[in-house]
């Protein structure tokens, strides 16, 4: 569960002095300087797809790709090339954004080591699961470029599915080390809360997030006998027990009101427009220059369309994502009747991750994924929090 602060994207040395974590200006700065990093971050991206679409910057890595004969290799070696020369021009802005900035704001308890080493490991995960995505896409523009679009759209459904089935138990596990929670009062208190919905649980984990930062974190993970609830030990440390269990009530609240399937359904559905309409613009450009959909020549400007539309989205996703964290805020509150704890646990949130309570609307509006800090608080003592509908609400 975010505080709906800007996660870090991204992340010059460490700062030695560091800034109270109850200071609002802390978080004002902490949140502004988060911005403009994630703004440069999106305008280099731009400019780097726009020189290898209208320049001869992809020259050199299409010569680096004709090495293999297999085109499908040919086309890992391309994409992959384009990606590694990426991530080390942006590596400074990458260490400025992950590294001294959170050391800055005294949030850090990474050496400088551990924390490459941790990217680096993101770096291959994401390759591993970057290439199944790429070589099917790859295919379906080789074998079906009419309809491509179409058939990559119900891959990335299917695909978005198999990732949050195997998250819990493959990938959660190979960056924090999960062990059953401790507190045997607290762990039947959260198991008893999820199966008063019919509800059953691979278990209640607590995660060392400690490692790497001071921010806490909990959530619901997995699908169906999967599903697992964690919780970061910064959390536990610094929450109460009526705290954590209003906290894991929002994220049941995902779980009854089927958030998860609802959005991979919206993912689906803005997907398959997404892809509709890029399929259109690129054909055209790949016709403008007389080459096949799958050649690489043409491949950075669909790239280039795919970013586009990802930031064009990008506040929409937004705005539905901040909808459903209301409504599981409402449900959380209607089901546990901890209004106080809540508003006290959102205020901790908000120190603990340095996210204001009431940051600027521009902000929220286009970044932020949760409402903000000050607006769940204020509904969380509100008389919304109370309607007898929530209260009634059981699983299916």
């Amino acid at each position: 569960m975010h505080s709906g602060a800007i996660s870090p994207n991204r992340q010059l040395l460490p700062f030695t002095h560091s800034l109270s974590l109850d200071n609002p200006a802390s978080s004002d700065s902490y949140l502004k300087t988060k911005v403009v990093i994630s703004i440069v971050n999106l305008g280099l991206t731009l400019i780097y797809l726009a020189l290898l679409t209208f320049s001869s910057l992809k020259d050199p890595f299409i010569s680096i790709s004709s090495v293999a004969k297999n085109i499908y290799l040919q086309f890992l070696i391309f994409t992959f090339s384009i990606e590694v020369v990426f991530a080390l021009v942006k590596f400074p802005l990458d260490y400025f954004a992950g590294f001294t900035i959170e050391h800055r704001f005294n949030l850090s308890t990474e050496t400088f080591r551990k924390w490459l080493f941790r990217k680096l490991k993101a770096a291959l995960v994401g390759s591993v699961l970057g290439a199944a995505l790429l070589i099917v896409f790859f295919f379906l523009l080789v074998r079906y470029p009419g309809r491509w679009w179409l058939l990559f759209a119900a891959f990335y459904f299917l695909f978005q599915i198999a990732v949050a089935q195997l998250f819990p138990s493959v990938i959660l596990p190979m960056f924090y080390k999960l062990k059953p929670l401790s507190d045997n009062l607290l762990h039947d208190r959260l198991r008893a809360l999820v199966e008063r919905f019919g509800y059953k649980m691979a278990g209640v984990f607590s995660f060392d997030l400690s490692r790497e930062t001071r921010k806490a974190n909990a959530a619901m993970t997995g699908l169906g006998k999967a599903r697992k609830i964690i919780i970061s030990d910064t959390l536990i440390e610094n929450f109460s027990a009526g705290e954590i269990e209003v906290v894991m009530a929002h994220e049941l609240g995902h779980l009854v009101k089927h958030h998860m399937i609802k959005g991979i359904c919206v993912s689906g559905i803005t997907g398959l427009v997404g892809f509709y309409v890029m399929a259109r613009i690129y054909a055209g450009y790949a016709s403008a220059l007389t080459v096949p959909l799958s050649s690489l020549t043409a491949i950075p400007f669909l790239a280039l369309l795919l970013t586009i539309f990802g930031i064009i989205a990008m506040p929409f996703g937004n705005f539905l994502s901040r909808r459903i964290e209301h409504e599981a805020d409402v449900f959380a509150i209607a089901n546990t009747g901890m209004r106080t704890e809540f508003a006290e646990s959102m205020r901790k949130l908000g120190k603990l991750n340095l996210t204001p309570e009431n940051p600027p609307a521009w902000i929220e509006k286009i970044f932020f994924s949760h409402p903000s800090i000050g607006a769940r608080i204020k509904a969380a003592l509100s008389e919304e929090s109370d309607r007898p509908e929530d209260l009634t609400e059981t699983a299916r």
